[in-house]
């Protein structure tokens, strides 16, 4: 039930970009759905913004391959050339969560939303998911409302609102 946001450059970027959000949708990818994003990385001409995303959107194929070490490896070179990029600690906190490496994965979605990740209300709700398994009951309820701030209604935060609402005493 990780989220993972997205972003795109152009031509092979982008067809990586789009191989990305299908693997996120899907919850599955295969090795073809790599080669764009293996092809856009070599390509001299790449901007750096494009290059750090198609790193972003290449480990999120990786992720949805179960293949975490790769995904880690990725979201590494995206924040090694660009630390201040919101959707690779994100995603890289996700690693971590699946890792039960929670610590981790609390500082790597702090970071998230320490540098704008376009869509901070799921660095909130895996933020408070971490904190949920941690025993950190009332960060983690804080977390949810916040994520219901930003989308009103959404099933996964007010369902593990209401979970973690019954364990604060």
């Amino acid at each position: 039930a990780q989220n993972v946001t997205l972003f795109g450059g152009n031509s092979l970027a982008e067809e990586c970009f789009n191989n990305s959000q299908a693997a996120a949708r899907l919850g599955s990818a295969n090795r073809t759905d790599l080669e764009p994003c293996d092809r856009a990385i070599y390509d001299t001409t790449l901007r750096t913004t494009d290059l750090v995303a198609t790193y972003v959107n290449r480990g999120i194929v990786h992720a949805a391959m179960k293949n975490m070490d790769l995904a880690e490896n990725d979201y590494n070179r995206a924040i090694a050339i660009s630390d201040d990029v919101g959707e690779a600690y994100v995603n890289r906190g996700n690693v971590w969560f699946v890792a039960k490496r929670y610590q981790d994965a609390v500082k790597d979605y702090d970071a998230a939303l320490k540098y704008g990740i376009k869509q901070p209300y799921i660095a909130y709700l895996n933020r408070g998911m971490a904190l949920e398994t941690l025993g950190d009951f009332s960060k983690a309820k804080r977390d949810y409302q916040s994520a219901l701030e930003l989308v009103p209604n959404w099933e996964a935060a007010q369902h593990r609102l209401e979970r973690v609402s019954k364990k604060i005493p």
